[in-house]
């Protein structure tokens, strides 16, 4: 009962002293809001005042600077108007000026403009107008002419200080104006942010206010008219919501919140006498007895005493429970520890096949450099043979040699080339050519290898076509040379024919339809939609009888689709297969064909003067690089290692270094390093061109983030590499 008392006591307390609160704290929020209401007057007046003489002063400096424009007082003296609308009039507008007039000493009018014609300042009499202007010349004043109040402001301009009129005492008076409409009012409400402008016109002038009841306060600024009277009141007032929202919420919420309390406060002791204290009186006698009896009143409540009455007359129960939870959890941790089994064997094959990925990168960078640099011989000593004097018949010799070798190393990139095609890298050249003569050398070349079949190999060429386009000739031999060979592979007899025509144009490219047609075993309907897939022939005994990866058909169907054209298969067993595809190349003038395939025929190609250093451990490579050196009047030394060009720099100066990436002791990247890395700039700073074998993409992007200024790939073609040593020499910038 003690218990149940005191509660009752300090619940009444408590309740009192809030309602003593609330008063207390109203009382002394009116104080504050009316201490708070004069110091927003205060703060209103000053800056009503502020804006208003800041407003004046821009007004009356431009009206004092104008009084010594030069151009504007010859203008007025020799009745310029052209001047007067171009020049003066467009300021007016952009320093809010609406009205304007240029008197001379007499009140006549040498000019005027009132936009809006609400204002007549000739409502002054002349006479008196003159008089007062003759005591007082600079004059500020309001006046009101059809409702609607005009800042007047009048500057005197003396002629005598310029060239335009001479006699002493000759005056001009500039009398501008200012008008106080909605706009102008609207844009001081703007300006002073809070507050709201008003014109007032009463016989008796307003006085400033506090109005504490609405929480609104205003100040009055007399405007005076010329004679120095007041006769209307510019006022700026300023509504204080917040003090009035905040009150009215303060009185209704207190209000609300005091009833709420006292009826929390009837259902807090209801609900403590019922809820807590006789529970808690039960319980206290069920622990000091011992005895569960006390507890059946308590058990079939549905409240924190019934948990606890129910806790205390089932703890086996609880005992179970917990039990049964120890044994779940021991099963969640073994599912997290095969969890991590699986994410561990996860990340390993990740890791592998990250591995693996590498070892690809590395084995097709090692096959590229190790196959490339063989037959960079091949491809080097056929360029220079072209370069003698030969007969046709040896001419022709060597441009099939030339044309075989640069197959052959297409055919050799196949597997870089699938490697770029599934990673986006693979990139398309733009060169102009003869399409007719890259279709004879394609046959050409695959005519050896039909005729040991006893096969007719046919070129079927629309002979009536455009002959020169640009694009990639290297590819498109490419995807031709794949069809024809394939077609040779699975013919035994009969005849293998390459057909093309040009189709309709496009802008300034043509489509051309190329098809290839056999005679051979041909593919079953139920296989035609797989075989363009990689490693995939349309038979399993087919790899066995005829050879082949199934990598040809993927990357000619890719390089086809890359390139804008599509392909397309029929075929029929026993009887033969064609494949069919177009692409599209610009159209090239046969003019500017022969020129550009001529011109570097006919150019002497001379690089005397220069000295390289050629950095090339194989001797063919160095020997074919002196050669084309040689031909071109450049001096050159020879080093086989990183460490010989090191020493050969410091006891010699070159223009420029060719550097092979693969050497004993020291490689071209190795050496790189120590170059770029040497104090001295002349050292330092030369430009150094990678030679390199390995053709992959990675490696190239590599060599120029490593700091080779270019890179050539081996086999090297000899333009190319012209063009390169004319470019990084300063001998020839």
């Amino acid at each position: 009962m003690k218990t149940r008392y005191a509660i009752v006591y300090i619940s009444l307390l408590f309740l009192m002293l809030m309602v003593v609160f609330f008063f207390v704290f109203k009382k002394a929020t009116q104080s504050k809001n009316k201490e708070l209401l004069i110091n927003r007057y205060v703060e209103l007046k000053k800056g009503t005042n502020a804006l208003l003489e800041a407003n004046n002063r821009n007004f009356e400096n431009y009206i004092l600077n104008a009084s010594y424009e030069t151009d504007l007082i010859k203008a007025v003296c020799n009745r310029d108007s052209n001047w007067l609308e171009s020049n003066f009039l467009p300021s007016l507008s952009n320093n809010d000026i609406d009205c304007v007039w240029i008197l001379n000493t007499k009140g006549d009018i040498l000019f005027a403009r009132d936009e809006g014609k609400a204002t007549n300042f000739l409502a002054i009499k002349k006479e008196t107008l003159i008089n007062e202007l003759a005591e007082n010349p600079y004059k500020n004043f309001y006046i009101n002419f059809k409702n609607v109040i005009t800042q007047i402001t009048i500057a005197p301009v003396d002629l005598s200080m310029f060239s335009v009129d001479g006699k002493e005492g000759s005056f001009i008076y500039l009398v501008f104006g200012k008008k106080y409409n909605e706009i102008a009012l609207k844009n001081l409400s703007d300006i002073s942010i809070g507050s709201s402008f008003a014109i007032k016109e009463k016989t008796v002038l307003l006085s400033d206010s506090i109005n504490t009841a609405d929480n609104i306060i205003s100040y009055n600024y007399n405007l005076t008219d010329f004679f120095g009277n007041a006769f209307a009141t510019l006022e700026s007032s300023k509504t204080l919501s917040e003090i009035t929202t905040y009150n009215n919420y303060f009185s209704k919420y207190s209000l609300i919140y005091l009833s709420l309390l006292l009826l929390l406060g009837f259902a807090y002791y209801t609900f403590l006498g019922a809820k807590v204290l006789k529970p808690i009186s039960i319980l206290s006698k069920a622990l000091n007895t011992k005895d569960a009896t006390y507890l059946g009143s308590l058990k079939v409540k549905n409240d924190e005493f019934g948990n606890i009455a129910t806790l205390l007359d089932n703890s086996f129960s609880n005992i179970e429970k917990l039990n049964t939870e120890i044994e779940l959890r021991i099963k969640t941790e073994e599912e997290l520890k095969m969890a991590a089994v699986k994410l561990e064997t996860a990340t390993i094959e990740k890791i592998r096949a990250e591995q693996d990925k590498i070892a690809k990168g590395d084995f097709l960078s090692t096959m590229s450099h190790e196959i490339r640099t063989p037959i960079n011989g091949v491809i080097g000593i056929a360029n220079l043979l072209k370069t003698e004097n030969l007969n046709p018949a040896q001419h022709e010799l060597v441009d099939t040699l030339v044309f075989s070798s640069n197959y052959l190393l297409s055919i050799l990139t196949d597997i870089l080339d699938f490697s770029k095609i599934e990673s986006g890298n693979l990139t398309f050249d733009s060169v102009q050519f003869n399409l007719k003569e890259i279709c004879k050398n394609v046959v050409a070349l695959n005519q050896a290898n039909a005729q040991s079949k006893n096969l007719q190999l046919i070129l079927n060429a629309d002979e009536l076509s455009e002959e020169y386009f640009q694009g990639d000739s290297l590819r498109l031999c490419q995807i031709l040379n794949n069809l024809i060979g394939n077609a040779i592979k699975f013919t035994n007899k009969g005849d293998v024919t390459l057909s093309y025509k040009i189709g309709k144009e496009i802008g300034k490219r043509k489509i051309i339809e190329f098809s290839v047609n056999d005679s051979g075993i041909g593919i079953a309907a139920n296989k035609l939609d797989s075989i363009f897939d990689s490693f995939s022939q349309a038979d399993r005994t087919i790899s066995t009888n005829y050879g082949g990866t199934g990598l040809g058909l993927t990357i000619t169907k890719k390089l086809i689709e890359m390139q804008g054209g599509n392909i397309t298969v029929t075929s029929e067993l026993n009887k033969g297969t064609s494949f069919a595809f177009i692409l599209a190349f610009e159209k090239v003038d046969v003019e500017d064909y022969c020129i550009q395939k001529y011109q570097r025929k006919n150019t002497i190609l001379n690089l005397e003067g220069l000295k390289i250093l050629v950095a090339e451990d194989n001797s063919i490579n160095a020997s074919i690089l002196s050669k084309f050196l040689s031909k071109w009047s450049v001096k050159m030394d020879l080093a086989q290692n990183g460490n010989e060009v090191l020493i050969k720099l410091e006891n010699e100066a070159y223009d420029l270094i060719l550097m092979d990436l693969h050497m004993p002791l020291m490689g071209g990247e190795e050496a790189l390093r120590k170059i770029r890395n040497n104090s001295n700039a002349n050292y330092s700073m030369i430009p150094i061109i990678a030679l390199t074998a390995d053709a992959t993409s990675e490696t190239q992007k590599l060599m120029l983030e490593a700091g080779f200024n270019d890179y050539i790939t081996k086999p090297f073609n000899p333009d190319k590499l012209f063009d390169v040593l004319e470019q990084y020499s300063t001998k020839f910038a």
